[in-house]
């Protein structure tokens, strides 16, 4: 599974433990930029790691995401809620596309 290129349709369709692999994915691209020398402001300019995440990704979780992702945190309680607030996004989101 090729997790660079997933879009928001292909995301709700994850498993918690692939949802995992897709954060962490994202996750090892940033901090390769950021150890290139970029700084978050140009990689942001550049592209938005986070645009397919966002529709599935309520409000309350974003920030704990971007810090974890940012400040390349591992810690399993940080992903499992991370992982809860996505399954909660994801449910919310197949809702609305429902109607």
């Amino acid at each position: 599974m090729n997790l660079s290129n997933m879009k928001t349709k292909d995301l709700i369709h994850l498993s918690n433990e692939e949802l995992t692999s897709y954060v962490y994915a994202i996750q090892e691209k940033l901090q390769n930029k950021l150890d290139s020398g970029l700084s978050i402001d140009d990689i942001i300019d550049e592209e938005d790691p986070f645009e397919e995440l966002e529709p599935i990704l309520p409000q309350e979780v974003y920030p704990i995401l971007v810090l974890n992702i940012i400040n390349n945190i591992r810690s399993d309680t940080i992903m499992e809620a991370i992982i809860e607030g996505l399954q909660k996004g994801i449910k919310e989101y197949k809702n609305k596309i429902k109607e």
